[in-house]
């Protein structure tokens, strides 16, 4: 028999016990600290966070590592991050913070890993991706977006990822075997573009399955879609068009005339391009279509837009080209277009072209595109064999056209731009 004085002890022991192995367990239980705050809530949205169940976006909620942003149609959350950057997660968007490790007394050594899974984001860095823009890293499905101090927007989808700047820059690089998801920083390859916001107006944007990513005129710019004409202006240009086309008159022939010219984004041409002038020249008085970084294309604004409406098959003339050839040591020397084709199906929307281009040191080279043309805003893009890719408009009247274009070939590669006229 146990005397009741020793089961008395044994039952306090027992106690202890148990509550030593709780402390200890909670002890052991890492705690997670808040990488940020919600500042703002407008609408419904939710964050989900692992091993708990979705919890509703309120003002003042912690932000922690792994949590992910889900806003509705009409939702829209604010973050406000320990080390002040700031990211406003926009309507119909999934934002993730897999990563984000800041210490004020080290900032050179924070870690910033975030991705937007669909929808749009701005983001403004914070000390953490100024101080380590090496180990800062938002990623879309498509691309990798790494940052220079930087105020941006990006948006995406499964198709495309569109990024414009309103301070600093970024640069995008599309994922392959030298850009990896699970890296952090830029991606230093080939196929990486970047985005300034002294390149006033334009956007940079990757599209699936396209070889780089190409400058166009950002959303919200003077564009293409938005050149249509009034209603009467349309009537007017219908009524003429058709009492005069027994005399053989195309509608395209009675509109106000409009022009493409090229522009560079350099004070001084590089060898082999005669064809551009200054970016601020080119801009006067007209607007950007599409760019590659170094040629952008200019076209006069306000006419009316007639791409739709025409239906004929055009064999276009090459009047002006301007090409260049970048050599493995990364020197640039002149290049020449020997010769070239172009023609549009418009009733199809479609396009294909031909370029014959040489240079000291390599074969000639052959350079082949077709695809479709978006004729809302008369923009067309191409990739091609190896690598190739284009990016052109035309004018809304269907009566010139431009394009660049870019070649690898081997360790060097060929570009350059096109003007062409009927």
């Amino acid at each position: 028999m146990i005397p009741n004085a020793i089961r008395s002890i044994c039952r306090r022991l027992t106690v202890w016990s148990v509550l030593l192995l709780v402390c200890g367990w909670a002890l052991a239980m890492p705690v997670q600290t808040a990488v940020g705050e919600i500042t703002l809530v407008i609408g419904q949205s939710d964050i989900e966070r692992e091993a708990e169940q979705p919890a509703q976006a309120l003002k003042g909620k912690p932000i922690h590592e792994g949590d992910v942003i889900k806003t509705s149609a009409s939702g829209h959350v604010h973050i406000r991050f320990v080390d002040g950057a700031l990211v406003s997660v926009r309507p119909n968007s999934v934002f993730t913070v897999h990563e984000f490790k800041y210490n004020p007394t080290d900032p050179a050594a924070s870690v910033v890993r975030l991705s937007l899974s669909k929808g749009e984001v701005r983001s403004i860095s914070g000390a953490a991706a100024q101080a380590a823009k090496d180990k800062f890293r938002l990623n879309t499905p498509l691309v990798a977006i790494g940052v220079k101090g930087t105020d941006f927007v990006t948006q995406t989808g499964r198709e495309a990822t569109r990024v414009t700047v309103n301070q600093g820059a970024i640069v995008m690089a599309p994922f392959d075997q030298g850009c990896r998801a699970e890296s952090l920083g830029v991606c230093v390859t080939s196929r990486a573009r970047e985005l300034t916001a002294a390149m006033t107006g334009m956007a940079l944007v990757y599209r699936n399955g396209a070889v780089d990513p190409g400058l166009q005129l950002a959303p919200g710019q003077k564009d293409a879609t938005k050149l249509q004409p009034q209603d009467n202006q349309l009537k007017d240009s219908a009524d003429r068009a058709s009492s005069t086309s027994k005399e053989g008159v195309r509608p395209e022939d009675l509109v106000t005339a409009s022009r493409l010219v090229w522009g560079r984004w350099s004070h001084a041409p590089v060898p082999g391009d005669n064809l551009s002038i200054g970016f601020r020249e080119a801009l006067t008085g007209n607007e950007v279509t599409v760019g590659d970084g170094y040629y952008f294309l200019f076209r006069t604004p306000g006419s009316p837009n007639l791409l739709p409406s025409l239906n004929n098959q055009v064999d276009f003339k090459l009047t002006s080209s301007s090409a260049m050839y970048r050599q493995p040591s990364n020197d640039v020397v002149a290049a020449s277009v020997n010769s070239g084709a172009f023609s549009i199906d418009f009733a199809q929307r479609t396009y294909a072209t031909q370029l014959q281009v040489s240079a000291e040191g390599i074969a000639p080279q052959s350079v082949q595109f077709a695809g479709k043309i978006d004729t809302n805003t008369g923009i067309f893009l191409g990739s091609g064999a190896n690598g190739q890719s284009l990016g052109g408009a035309l004018t809304l009247n269907g009566r010139q056209a431009g394009y660049f274009f870019r070649a690898p070939v081997g360790n060097g590669s060929l570009s350059g731009a096109t003007l062409w006229g009927r």
